[in-house]
């Protein structure tokens, strides 16, 4: 088998890892990486696979738990996670706001990514175009 192959093959043991580091890092990128899986792939899987994106959306609440945790600890006077990392907390503020915009947003409410878009824009187009692609059949699932 080709070495370039390896990594658009899924198995239970690379969405472990994938998972497990997701959870760490709340980083696909270095959670493809530590998997041995494509971006593409594990995006691919996750539109199309109701079980493993509800696992995926698992790993991402701890991870942002633990920002949380972390922060608050810092608001309590405790420097570092018991795992000794340390985390900028103003990166950490900003994800949270992103990530959970009804508890650390600033209470303006947000659009849904359709709404009041024009017909033709790249938004709409790239939207529309990732839909058909998640509706066609891929070889293998």
């Amino acid at each position: 088998m080709a070495q370039g192959t390896s990594s658009k093959r899924w198995s239970r043991s690379r969405e472990n890892l994938f998972l497990e580091e997701l959870q760490l890092t709340g980083n696909v990128s270095a959670a493809t990486a530590k998997a041995g899986l494509d971006r593409s792939l594990v995006y691919r899987r996750r539109n199309l696979n109701p079980e493993f994106r509800e696992k995926w959306q698992n790993a991402m609440d701890q991870a942002l738990d633990y920002l949380e945790a972390y922060l608050w600890d810092k608001a309590m006077g405790k420097e570092t996670s018991d795992e000794g990392r340390v985390v900028d907390e103003k990166i950490a503020i900003f994800l949270l706001k992103a990530h959970r915009p009804e508890i650390f947003g600033d209470g303006k409410p947000r659009r849904q990514p359709d709404d009041k878009l024009r017909p033709g824009s790249p938004r709409v187009r790239l939207m529309k175009k990732l839909d058909q692609m998640a509706a066609a059949p891929i070889n293998g699932e």
